[in-house]
C-alpha cells in the first residue's frame, strides 16, 4: 500500500488514492477540517513583529465598547413612623386591665446544712501553701476527701482494721478460664486471699528496747525507701547502690506466693519485751506471751452464691496447700544458704553489694514462718477450746492453740476487687481470660475496702510518710494480684493436661 507524500487539499486536482483526511471521522470534525486547512490557517495570521519593534497605540485596533443601559432606579421603600411612646396612664383602666405583679420575696437567712451532707463553701481566708519542718520547706498537700459510699456503716466488717486480735481478709474468686477441650463448669472454685500489709515499722521510743529482728526489718525498709526515692545518677556510687537495693527487693517479693504473703501477715502471739531491762528493774523471771489473733473475718463478693460451709472448707484447703508448699520451699531455701553465702563472698571484689544471701535468707524465713502459721491456723480452726491465755503452753499446745473464731460476710464492694483480679488475669493471658472489664486503679480498690494510711500519733509523721505508705500498699496490691493471676493460669494449664494431678496441688 502506497501513501501520497504531497496530498492536495480537497477540491484541487484528483482526490488522493491513499489516506484521506477526515475519512471515518465524525461529521463535525470533517467540517472543521474542510473549512480550516493548514494553508488557510497560516494565511489568516499576521507575521510576527521584527526584533526591536515597539507597539504603537495606533497599531491597536479600536475595540468597540458594549454599551449597557443604566439600571432602573429603585423606589425607596417607605416605612411608617414608629408609634410614639407614652407613659402608662392608669386613667380610665379598670382593675382587670391593670397587670399586677407580686412583690419579690424577702431574702431568708440560709439554713444550716443537714447532718451527714457535705457543703463546701468558699473560705475567703488565704490558705498557707507551704509548710516548714525540721528537714526543710515543702508544699502543703491538697485536702483529702474520703470516698462517699452512701449510708455505709463504719462498723461494717468490710472496712479494714488494724486490730491485732482481729483480722479482716478478702476472698476473691478466680475467674473461670476459657480453655479448649475443658468445660468451665468442671473447674473447681478457688479463691485469692488478700489482706493489706501492715504499716512500716517505726523506731522505738526513747528508753524502749528494740528486738533484733524488728530492727533488721526496720533498717531494710528504710534502705528500700531511700533507694526508691533517690534521684542520684546511675553512674555514681549512690545510684548503683540504689539500683542494687531495688533489684534485691524486687527478687525478694518474687520468692513467695500470693497465699504465702497472706499467711505471713496473720498476727501471732508475741512475747512482751522487758521494757525495764536497762534500768535494772526486772519484771519477771520468764517472758510471757500475750494473746494473738482471736477472730478472723472473711469477706467475699455478694455475687458468689456458695454457702459459708463451702467457703470455710475451701479456705482450710487453701491453708493446707500453702503449708505443704511452704514446707517444701523451706527445705530448698535452707539448703541453698551456704551456696548463696559463698557466691556473695567470692563476688565481693566485683559486686560488693551482695544480694544472694539476703534473698535466700528471706525466702527461707518466709517459708518456715508461713508453714508454721498455716499449721497453727488450721489446728485452731478445728479446736473447740478457748481460754484466752497462752502463757504456760508448750509449742505443741500453742500450735493446737485456742479456738479461732471464723466469721463470713458478703459485701457488694468486693465486686470491685474481683473486677481488678479479672483485669490482672486478662493482662497475663488474654486468650484464657477474654474479658471486657475496664481496668480499675489501685486507689479505687483500696477505697472500696476502706483502707487508709495508719495514724500512729507520732509527732514526726507527716504527709510524706502517708504518701510513701500509700504507694507501698498500691505496689503490693499490683504485685500480689499479679502473682495470683500467674499462678491461677499456670494451674489451669496443668488441669487441662492432667486433671487428677492438678487437683492435688
Amino acid at each position: 500500500m502506497s501513501y501520497n507524500s504531497n496530498p492536495l487539499p480537497p477540491g484541487q486536482g484528483a482526490p488522493p488514492s491513499g489516506y484521506q483526511i477526515g475519512v471515518g471521522a465524525p461529521a463535525n470534525q470533517q467540517y472543521l477540517q474542510q473549512q480550516h486547512t493548514p494553508q488557510e490557517a497560516s494565511a489568516s495570521y499576521a507575521p510576527p513583529p521584527a526584533p526591536g519593534y515597539t507597539q504603537e497605540a495606533s497599531d491597536i485596533p479600536p475595540q468597540t465598547q458594549q454599551q449597557y443601559p443604566p439600571p432602573p432606579a429603585q423606589a425607596a421603600q417607605q416605612y411608617p413612623p414608629p408609634p410614639a411612646q407614652h407613659a402608662p396612664e392608669n386613667v380610665g383602666l379598670t382593675s382587670q386591665d391593670q397587670q399586677c405583679y407580686p412583690p419579690p420575696p424577702a431574702q431568708q437567712p440560709q439554713d444550716a446544712p443537714l447532718a451527714g451532707h457535705d457543703h463546701h463553701q468558699y473560705d475567703p481566708t488565704p490558705r498557707n501553701t507551704m509548710m516548714t519542718t525540721a528537714s526543710g520547706t515543702y508544699p502543703v498537700p491538697a485536702e483529702r476527701h474520703s470516698a462517699n459510699f452512701g449510708d455505709d456503716d463504719p462498723a461494717n466488717p468490710i472496712h479494714y482494721t488494724r486490730d491485732p486480735h482481729k483480722l479482716v481478709a478478702y476472698l476473691v474468686p478466680f475467674p473461670k478460664p476459657s480453655i479448649r477441650g475443658v468445660d468451665s463448669s468442671s473447674i473447681p472454685d478457688r479463691f485469692l486471699i488478700y489482706t493489706p500489709p501492715p504499716p512500716p515499722l517505726s523506731a522505738p521510743k526513747e528508753g524502749e528496747k528494740e528486738d533484733k529482728l524488728h530492727k533488721v526489718q526496720r533498717k531494710w525498709q528504710e534502705e528500700v525507701r531511700a533507694a526508691r526515692t533517690s534521684d542520684a545518677k546511675v553512674t555514681s556510687w549512690k545510684g548503683v547502690k540504689s539500683r542494687a537495693t531495688k533489684g534485691i527487693s524486687y527478687v525478694m517479693s518474687k520468692t513467695t506466693t500470693s497465699n504465702l504473703d497472706f499467711v505471713n501477715r496473720i498476727p501471732g502471739a508475741k512475747a512482751d519485751p522487758d521494757k525495764h531491762a536497762d534500768d535494772g528493774v526486772a519484771e519477771g523471771d520468764t517472758t510471757k506471751k500475750t494473746v494473738g489473733l482471736e477472730e478472723m473475718v472473711l469477706v467475699y463478693p455478694s455475687s458468689y452464691t456458695a454457702s459459708p460451709d463451702q467457703v470455710k472448707a475451701e479456705f482450710i484447703n487453701t491453708m493446707m496447700r500453702t503449708k505443704s508448699k511452704a514446707q517444701r520451699d523451706s527445705v530448698i531455701a535452707t539448703g541453698l544458704l551456704p551456696v548463696s553465702g559463698a557466691i556473695d563472698l567470692l563476688a565481693t571484689v566485683v559486686w560488693p553489694f551482695g544480694g544472694l544471701l539476703e534473698i535466700d535468707g528471706v525466702w527461707a524465713y518466709s517459708s518456715i514462718r508461713g508453714a508454721k502459721t498455716a499449721r497453727s491456723v488450721t489446728k485452731r480452726l478445728a479446736s473447740s477450746s478457748y481460754s484466752g491465755n497462752i502463757e504456760d503452753q508448750t509449742e505443741e499446745q500453742e500450735l493446737a492453740g485456742d479456738q479461732l473464731r471464723l466469721s463470713f460476710t458478703q459485701s457488694p464492694r468486693l465486686e470491685i476487687l474481683q473486677r481488678y483480679l479479672v483485669t490482672k488475669c486478662r493482662e497475663y493471658d488474654h486468650k484464657h481470660f477474654p474479658s471486657t472489664e475496664v481496668a480499675l486503679s489501685e486507689g479505687e480498690v483500696l477505697a472500696a475496702i476502706g483502707w487508709s494510711p495508719s495514724q500512729t500519733g507520732n509527732a514526726q509523721k507527716n504527709w510524706e510518710d502517708e504518701q510513701w505508705e500509700t504507694e507501698e500498699v498500691k505496689a503490693d496490691l499490683r504485685s500480689t494480684l499479679g502473682k495470683a493471676a500467674k499462678e491461677w493460669d499456670k494451674w489451669c494449664n496443668a488441669l487441662a493436661k492432667n486433671p487428677e494431678k492438678a487437683l492435688k496441688k
